[in-house]
């Protein structure tokens, strides 16, 4: 299930800025005479090409290249459209909000340099960031403040989702291991992997003889977790390679297994705690559920009043497509 923050990137995709004002020869298009500029379309263009998974080396017909260009200009029209709306909604961002997120977006960034040199590299000034953020948040306010108070999901609208999703709600079984590792190089000769086994099973020997695992593993283990007392957390099937996997699933709660060879080198196991699979109730995921179709629903909202705004709006596209 989703919640509410990772509905917001696509969301603020289709909901963004995007639009600066364009003076008469820079525009590429106007939405009740406030212009897009060609700048802003050709980044729009540059991540949509990216999105696709091509660059423009692989883009081979002129036609799909205005077919991206359309696609772009459609969104910035739909974000300009949005935009007026919140602002004349009066839910328009105030300083200290976009403040905080414009921090929040420089946290994901090593240096102020760095989040200058990405915010050139798509044809942005700070003061334009800013703006943009002003305008997506505006509508994120409009969307959850307006629209979202048209949504009602009840608890039959949870119950039916939830029956005809019960494969999304399977939790599989997942165990809880330590483990302790001696380091075998893929190239090491013949002398070199016996001297790591003598270690293991000298480390394997104090364990089944009752020493504390987890302080072994402080002591002799060579793997990142060791640290941890060699604890590597819940992990479903699928986690760990093939032999190590078939040997700590088959291990009892308590049980430690004989050495154990992988790509790694040597290991030994002790399974913590074993967490068997199950359907998680519908009582547990309720609260994901209606989170989900709230978003789900405001999103074709939102579509649909996009539409209804540019049926109604003066949108006049100024370049040929």
């Amino acid at each position: 299930m989703t919640s509410r923050r990772p509905f917001l990137a696509p969301l603020l995709l289709l909901l963004g800025a995007g639009v600066t004002v364009a003076d008469d020869h820079n525009a590429v298009a106007t939405v009740n005479g406030k212009g897009i500029t060609r700048e802003r379309l050709q980044t729009r263009v540059d991540a949509t090409i990216e999105e696709s998974g091509l660059n423009y080396g692989g883009i081979t017909r002129p036609q799909q290249f205005k077919q991206m260009q359309r696609q772009a200009l459609d969104l910035l029209i739909a974000q300009e459209l949005l935009w007026q709306t919140a602002e004349r909604e009066g839910f328009v961002a105030e300083t200290a909000e976009i403040d905080a997120a414009f921090e929040e977006v420089r946290r994901e960034f090593p240096s102020d340099q760095a989040l200058a040199n990405h915010l050139r590299k798509n044809l942005l000034t700070e003061a334009e960031f800013r703006d943009d953020l002003k305008r997506r948040i505006s509508i994120r306010k409009w969307a959850y403040g307006s629209l979202g108070e048209t949504i009602r999901i009840s608890e039959p609208d949870i119950h039916e989702y939830y029956a005809a999703n019960q494969a999304r709600f399977v939790q599989p079984e997942a165990i809880n291991v330590r483990h302790i590792l001696t380091k075998v190089p893929p190239d090491a000769d013949e002398d070199t992997v016996a001297a790591a086994r003598q270690r293991i099973d000298d480390v394997l020997a104090k364990a089944r003889a009752g020493r504390d695992f987890a302080g072994l593993a402080k002591d002799y283990s060579e793997g990142p977790s060791a640290s941890e007392g060699g604890d590597l957390g819940f992990a479903q099937r699928g986690t760990f390679v093939q032999p190590f996997e078939d040997a700590a699933f088959a291990l009892e709660i308590g049980e430690i297994s004989g050495v154990v060879r992988t790509g790694y080198g040597f290991h030994i196991i002790k399974l913590v705690d074993r967490r068997e699979g199950r359907l998680i109730p519908e009582s547990e995921v309720a609260p994901a559920i209606r989170e989900y179709l709230f978003e789900d629903r405001l999103l074709a909202t939102m579509a649909n009043k996009v539409k209804a705004l540019r049926d109604e709006a003066s949108v006049e596209i100024l370049i040929p497509l």
